[in-house]
């Protein structure tokens, strides 16, 4: 009996033992920091077609970033089988679900730098931005399978569908990630059980050391509508609206916001604990985008 009970003591010691290791908590995170060498990965948006060529698809902004002093690795992630020179390519299509993607995207960021107590930015386009909001929501909640922790620094979105995109009905029928994109879907539901926060917009997660979130949008965008853009409680939001100002660039549809480097657009901005500023005329998407990413306090 003595060697039963200890056979069985041993066997609770090394139960209680493996609980504890697969409950161990991230270690302390890296530091914060206004730094250029930071890893980015970019998230495209939903394909209409087959899928993206990544490289092409981010050049604008990572030239811009090479030009502005950037000297971290810029990575880009793909989901769509028909996606091309992506850094970290995965086999999906549009019937695959938005947290499917997402939970492919957080293994990439522990895989190849979280686990190795490195941080990264992520810059996602449309779609990209429901791709690490699910990523990171996950994460935080400790969903099975997930992984343990991340580390991301900023995250900066440009015209995702916070609030769901209503073209998204035009193709419901036939793909899931629409589905899930339709506002007031279950989706989004998922999404939101983080409660509410300044406005009663719906909290935003964050990775282990914390997550500066950066979102935009623009009145003249073709896709997302300027409300939908920047309906949650981010550290900081700007919106575009060219019918506010006078000589500056045409209004910025949706894709414009990768690609326009140059010239001065009519923006807004509401940092934290601030109010929205006038609409004034503001470098392009582009180097607001290299500024969010590199300058943690400020849009």
């Amino acid at each position: 009996m003595r060697r039963i009970a200890a056979l069985l003591a041993s066997l609770t010691l090394s139960a209680t033992v493996g609980l504890v290791l697969a409950a161990e908590p991230a270690q302390a995170g890296p530091p914060r920091g206004d730094t250029k060498d930071n890893p980015i990965i970019f998230v495209h948006g939903f394909a209409a077609s087959g899928g993206y060529d990544c490289t092409s698809q981010w050049s604008s902004v990572g030239a811009h970033l090479r030009a502005n002093g950037w000297t971290g690795e810029l990575m880009t992630f793909g989901y769509y089988g028909g996606d091309t020179r992506c850094s970290f390519p995965n086999d999906g299509n549009r019937n695959t679900s938005i947290h499917t993607v997402a939970h492919q995207l957080a293994d990439v960021i522990y895989d190849n730098y979280s686990s190795k107590g490195r941080k990264v930015d992520v810059v996602a386009h449309s779609m990209g931005g429901l791709v690490i909001r699910s990523a990171l929501l996950n994460v935080q909640r400790g969903t099975p399978g997930w992984p343990p922790y991340l580390y991301v620094e900023d995250v900066v979105t440009l015209a995702s569908p916070h609030d769901g995109a209503r073209d998204a009905g035009f193709c419901a029928l036939l793909y899931l990630q629409c589905r899930q994109m339709y506002p007031g879907s279950g989706f989004f539901g998922e999404l939101e059980v983080l409660g509410t926060g300044s406005g009663g917009r719906p909290t935003l997660p964050v990775s282990a050391m914390g997550t500066d979130w950066t979102v935009t949008s623009s009145f003249e965008d073709d896709i997302t509508l300027e409300s939908s853009g920047v309906n949650v409680d981010a550290d900081h939001r700007l919106q575009y609206n060219a019918a506010e100002c006078t000589g500056g660039e045409p209004g910025l549809e949706h894709s414009d916001f990768i690609h326009k480097r140059t010239g001065l657009y009519c923006v807004r901005i509401h940092d934290r604990g601030s109010s929205w500023t006038p609409f004034t005329l503001q470098n392009a998407p582009v180097d607001r985008t290299y500024q969010a990413v590199y300058d943690s306090s400020a849009a």
